[in-house]
């Protein structure tokens, strides 16, 4: 009988992709020097740090002496992702660590993309020592510059995605000439500033002749910037962007001036992605109806709505679902909407009129659950799935068994492609379990299981930066 070790070695490199823990990986290093060879590689690839994480703060300590001792495991490393980091140190603490973090980021030869995102813990060595990483690609930073010298900013050469979180004055000061510096190889933009008063439609319209050749544009939270700053981006682009975020932008934000100006430039022709808060100041009937001629020449895939306040006298109507499932249903492969109710007909529509749909977030009423699950089923591609249902003052939460059956329920109804489900705050992976009925034949049934994959989806990683 053929055993694991006798397998062909290099297909020990597919096998080792599946695996997503990075517990399992451990362990898969311990076996034998052939599977240390092989899981090695894949255990430092990726690295995360969360602050939910058990002892996260000591996690940093322990990743970065194990990084700084030995190079050989650092030249595996493609993407740091930390959004936590011990503040309150003593000064040597303090010191010895930064020293620890320099080292380890110098022997990160192969660093592709780097997230550091904790207010305060990002210093100048440090950053000085990320813009010598020839192959980084990517950088999402807390824009809090009092402990690092933004000029260094303008050092990074090669960078396709940039990531500014709550961006000083002194940043946004340095980004022109950074932008500048970097050329044509700048692909992403990424401005989150919690309603920040620094970002305004000035500092975009200066940005605009550099960013000619921008793919993917993502602001939240700029309350200063209105359809005029990202109408000189978008005018200014060469090739069309193929995704937009705006996200909490100004209310003097007119989608109508904005709609009006990306048809005589045919700025969104290439476009796939969109996100868009709905205003609190304005006719949503009226909105929605602009927001559908906006995306008359796009060839959209994600659809993504949100609002401040949750819309349930003035919701986005049954016919703006329609119209947009009618314009846009056959490509559509992720639908998101936050803080905006759907009820289970439109629910239905969504799911039995977008053939390719693999991702939905929608919120609806504890009452439609059962309604709504029914809908789900016509969504034959449908992996992923996230239902949050308003409780109402002074209604109990459901409790976590109640919750969990439910989640298993809707599962059940759903197409076996789907691979994860959430309810509220609750997030389960769906596995299939092979049963035999009373004729001896085989069929499959969902079972909810802890979520392995260590990636977090964007939408959840709010309070993390």
């Amino acid at each position: 009988m053929a055993q694991l070790l006798d397998i062909p070695l290099e297909l020990l490199v597919d096998i080792f992709n599946f695996v997503l823990k990075p517990h399992h990986l451990a362990v898969l290093c311990l076996v034998n020097k052939v599977f240390n060879q092989f899981a090695t590689p894949f255990l430092y690839r990726h690295i995360y740090i969360f602050p939910w994480y058990k002892d996260s703060k000591s996690k940093v300590l322990s990743l970065f002496r194990t990084l700084a001792e030995c190079s050989y495991l650092a030249a595996y490393v493609q993407t740091l992702e930390i959004r936590d980091f011990p503040k309150r140190l003593f000064s040597a603490d303090h010191s010895y660590l930064s020293s620890l973090c320099v080292k380890s980021i110098r022997q990160c030869t192969n660093l592709r993309s780097c997230t550091w995102t904790k207010d305060g813990s990002l210093h100048s060595d440090l950053l000085r020592s990320l813009s010598n990483c020839q192959q980084l690609q990517e950088l999402e930073i807390n824009g809090n510059s009092g402990e690092y010298d933004p000029l260094i900013l303008t050092q990074f050469q090669n960078l396709q995605k940039i990531s500014l979180i709550m961006p000083s004055v002194h940043v946004l000061n340095v980004l022109p000439t950074w932008i500048k510096a970097l050329g044509a190889t700048l692909r992403s933009l990424r401005l989150i500033c919690k309603a920040s008063d620094h970002v305004t439609d000035e500092l975009l319209e200066s940005l605009s002749p550099d960013l000619a050749d921008l793919e993917y544009l993502i602001m939240f939270g700029c309350r200063r910037v209105t359809h005029k700053g990202i109408g000189a981006l978008v005018s200014a682009n060469r090739n069309g962007l193929l995704a937009i975020n705006m996200e909490a932008l100004s209310p003097s934000f007119d989608m109508r001036v904005f709609r009006a100006l990306c048809d005589r430039t045919q700025a969104f022709r290439r476009l796939r992605s969109i996100t868009l808060t709905v205003p609190a100041n304005v006719s949503v009937l009226d909105w929605t109806r602009d927001v559908y001629d906006l995306l008359s020449s796009a060839r959209l895939e994600t659809l993504q709505l949100y609002s401040i306040d949750m819309l349930g006298d003035t919701p986005v109507t049954h016919d703006f679902w329609q119209r947009i499932i009618a314009s846009h249903g056959s490509r559509l492969k992720r639908i998101s909407f936050h803080r905006i109710r759907a009820d289970p007909a439109t629910l239905h529509i969504i799911c039995s009129q977008c053939p390719r749909l693999e991702q939905l977030f929608a919120v609806t009423e504890r009452r439609d659950l059962e309604a709504a699950a029914s809908s789900f089923s016509p969504a034959r591609n449908l992996r992923t799935l996230h239902i949050n249902f308003p409780l109402a003052a002074g209604e109990a939460s459901m409790p976590p068994v109640t919750l969990m059956q439910t989640a298993l329920s809707i599962s059940s109804r759903c197409s076996p492609t789907l691979t994860c489900v959430g309810l509220n705050t609750q997030v389960w992976q769906v596995e299939r379990v092979v049963c035999i009925d009373e004729n001896g034949e085989k069929y499959t049934e969902p079972t909810l299981v802890p979520r392995e994959n260590p990636e977090i989806p964007e939408q959840f990683l709010v309070g993390t930066m």
